[in-house]
């Protein structure tokens, strides 16, 4: 039955045939356009080897954009007003989304102002799910999916969204994951590696049309597994992109785990963590009838990274 269900699924509903509103892979403009004046709207040209300048503009292949922040949160308003103050005046937002997932009371009216919107969305189910939903309220191609307890520096953030800029159609985030097999049985591995496969979307950027494909096309199962379970959302989203791909995710910078020390309540501390895990990525390939994961062996840093300049010079980023 699995077979025959995902036959269907890869001739059918995921063929790359059939959808392509799901597939970004719209075509960047002629380099030689933010240099003339009828097409560099949206542009602002960065001088060679400045970081001064660098730090004024995006640059890059495309016009300037921005992103949304979109953070699931339950019962922790401590801990989500702290994530929140960590994005004041953070560049290119556009604006923050809370997914409020407790449906026995309304969130608090008093949050840290920032420098742009802060929305809330009541949902009526509690659901890791709603982290995917392709709500209207995002008005960007570029969605930072968030964890109510990552502590990212900001210039982390923009160095991803940065590499993400030039990779839409890929997961780029922090947290790197790999699969691995053991004997008869596959698992979800988090120890360091060489290669990894997988990227946590606790702290990571993707495309929002991703999230339409995670809401409405992937199979139910997998969604009705995440809620039994309250687990793997990640895991599934990671599947599905690599699924449409046939790329795997790209991780920047040098950190590991990004969990927010001070905070003592988690779902990655309970006994049944890792069970729960090694059994999705078993059951994601069978109902995809093959497991879509691809390895990287890479990371991205910023290009001045670790280079010694003159005393003159100033570095992309200073810690990434």
């Amino acid at each position: 039955m699995f077979f025959q269900y995902s036959h269907q699924i890869w001739n059918s509903v995921f063929s790359p045939f059939r959808s392509k509103e799901f597939i970004i892979n719209t075509a960047e403009p002629p380099a030689e356009s933010e240099f003339h004046d009828d097409t560099r709207i949206g542009f602002r040209p960065i001088e060679p080897g400045s970081g001064v300048e660098f730090s004024k503009a995006l640059g890059g292949n495309r016009q300037r954009e921005q992103f949304t922040v979109v953070i699931l949160t339950y019962e922790r308003d401590t801990v989500l007003m702290g994530a929140l103050e960590r994005l004041h005046q953070l560049p290119y937002l556009n604006k923050v989304i809370i997914i409020w997932n407790n449906i026995h009371r309304d969130p608090p009216s008093t949050w840290p102002s920032l420098h742009v919107p802060v929305e809330f969305i009541r949902v009526s189910k509690n659901s890791l799910n709603n982290r995917f939903v392709p709500w209207d309220r995002i008005q960007t191609e570029a969605v930072l999916s968030l964890d109510d307890d990552i502590d990212l520096m900001q210039q982390e953030i923009i160095l991803a969204f940065r590499v993400w800029r030039e990779n839409r159609d890929r997961i780029v985030g922090f947290p790197a994951r790999y699969h691995a097999k053991y004997g008869d049985s596959m698992y979800y591995n988090s120890n360091h590696t060489c290669q990894m496969s997988m990227i946590l979307t606790g702290a990571a950027f993707l495309h929002k049309n991703y999230m339409s494909a995670y809401t409405y096309q992937m199979p139910s199962e997998i969604r009705n597994h995440v809620d039994s379970i309250k687990n793997c959302e990640d895991i599934a989203m990671n599947f599905l992109v690599s699924h449409l791909t046939r790329k795997p995710p790209i991780k920047t910078t040098s950190r590991w785990t990004l969990k927010c020390p001070t905070c003592t309540e988690s779902l990655f501390k309970e006994d049944t963590h890792f069970e729960k895990r090694h059994e999705c990525i078993r059951l994601f390939t069978k109902i995809y009838g093959y497991n879509p994961l691809r390895f990287s062996q890479f990371r991205a840093d910023s290009i001045l990274f670790k280079t010694r300049l003159p005393q003159n010079h100033q570095k992309c980023f200073k810690y990434v």
